[in-house]
């Protein structure tokens, strides 16, 4: 058996703020081994989290995640779409991920009108605390 070797340019890992501390999510009345398990990554979490919950445009939240606009939709859209299943479906819904950096900060600054997550602090701008 052959190893299949991914082509291409090697994955970027995307940056992340924090690792979830709740891992799982299952409907009441029913148990992980019944279900069907939707596994969403910690980047559609991510992604999810930005813009979805923090309200940051599509361009902002691929620039905090260090990913072209284009990954970031398909990023979000795969996202969306898994856990839109975990809520129709009624299916258990599970985090996990790898490929993903931590973001130093975990603090987003304003500057102006501009929202980004600052890795050096600059004293000209206030916290802001989602």
């Amino acid at each position: 058996m052959r190893c299949r070797r991914r082509r291409g340019r090697p994955r970027i890992p995307r940056f992340i703020s924090e690792i979830p501390k709740v891992k799982e999510f299952i409907p009441k009345g029913k148990s992980i081994e019944e279900g069907e398990v939707v596994t969403l990554t910690y980047e559609e979490l991510e992604a999810i989290r930005l813009v979805d919950y923090l309200g940051f445009s599509q361009e902002e939240g691929a620039e905090l995640m260090g990913v072209s606009r284009r990954v970031f939709w398909n990023i979000l859209r795969s996202a969306r779409r898994k856990v839109s299943d975990f809520l129709i479906n009624g299916k258990v819904l599970r985090i996990e991920g790898e490929g993903y950096r931590l973001r130093e900060c975990g603090m987003y600054k304003v500057c102006g009108k501009k929202r980004y997550c600052a890795f050096k602090p600059r004293d000209h701008c206030r916290r802001f605390n989602p």
